[in-house]
């Protein structure tokens, strides 16, 4: 049950894809908005040592960050109302001037789902946030979480869900399969190579097939064979059976230290043209 959502603002919402399926599921199931922004003042104050004689310069560089981070933040914001107003969703903000994660953390304690964009936005700074971040927000335990890239358009017609025979994957199966963000999407169910779990893909595949179906969802399964390149191999397959949303797992110690499922991971973020759906 999703009765609350929160999303990570971008600079210019009406032209976000992932405030439109941020709204498309608060309409789906009755729920709220809480639009979040940070801007962080120490660290856009933060330029480097100022040159010889160039202080008073130095010093104005960094206020007109603050304060353009600042503005660029109240108009995305205002702009997020005007939009969920109009959708006849209920929105409330939630707004920081001090570090992003620990308030994206503080509001995410209360929310049922998170959607943010790919590449998050960053208020007074010229450079985009970087994949790697994302990966980091789910190493703190915000789960789950849609990542939608920017382009991304409409709402996603069908699921593939990624299973590797881990207990983190199968737990990001059935999370999604429980909150249902899209109703009963279908899923297209997959495995690459020989499951982690040591039973044969077939059996992993039929346990599954068999879950969700008894959620209510239509679904079909394909055991690909073992890839190098895991990821393309996954998009690839995606787009051949018509996947518009993607789902991963994630381990806290495994994205932490980017071993080779959070490679996987970055790599989906990195390359996916769709959303991406991570849990734990």
């Amino acid at each position: 049950m999703i009765r609350k959502i929160l999303l990570v603002a971008s600079e210019d919402p009406k032209t976000s894809g992932h405030v439109r399926v941020a709204l498309d599921i608060a309409r789906r199931h009755g729920a709220s908005v809480t639009g979040f922004v940070a801007v962080d003042k120490k660290q856009l104050s933060n330029i480097g040592p100022a040159p010889l004689g160039g202080f008073h310069y130095h010093y104005e560089m960094a206020k007109n960050r603050v304060a353009r981070g600042l503005s660029t933040a109240k108009e995305a914001v205002a702009g997020l109302r005007r939009i969920c107003e109009d959708a006849g969703v209920p929105f409330i903000s939630e707004e920081t001037t001090g570090n992003r994660d620990q308030g994206l953390a503080q509001t995410w304690r209360f929310q049922d789902f998170t959607v943010l964009s790919n590449p998050l936005w960053e208020p007074g700074s010229n450079e985009e946030g970087e994949a790697e971040t994302l990966l980091h927000f789910v190493a703190m335990g915000l789960r789950p979480l849609l990542v939608v890239p920017q382009g991304f358009e409409g709402t996603p017609s069908k699921a593939m869900v990624a299973l590797s025979g881990s207990l983190d994957s199968a737990k990001s199966f059935k999370h999604f399969v429980q909150l249902r963000p899209f109703g009963e999407i279908p899923l297209h169910i997959v495995t690459v190579g020989d499951p982690k779990s040591g039973e044969a893909p077939t059996d992993l595949l039929r346990g599954a097939a068999d879950y969700a179906k008894l959620h209510g969802f239509e679904v079909t399964t394909a055991a690909l064979p073992k890839a190098d390149k895991r990821v393309q191999a996954l998009l690839d397959h995606g787009d051949r059976v018509g996947a518009e949303l993607f789902l991963i797992g994630s381990s806290y110690h495994q994205f932490l230290t980017l071993t080779r499922f959070g490679s996987h991971a970055l790599g989906m973020l990195k390359l996916s043209k769709y959303p991406v759906f991570i849990s734990h």
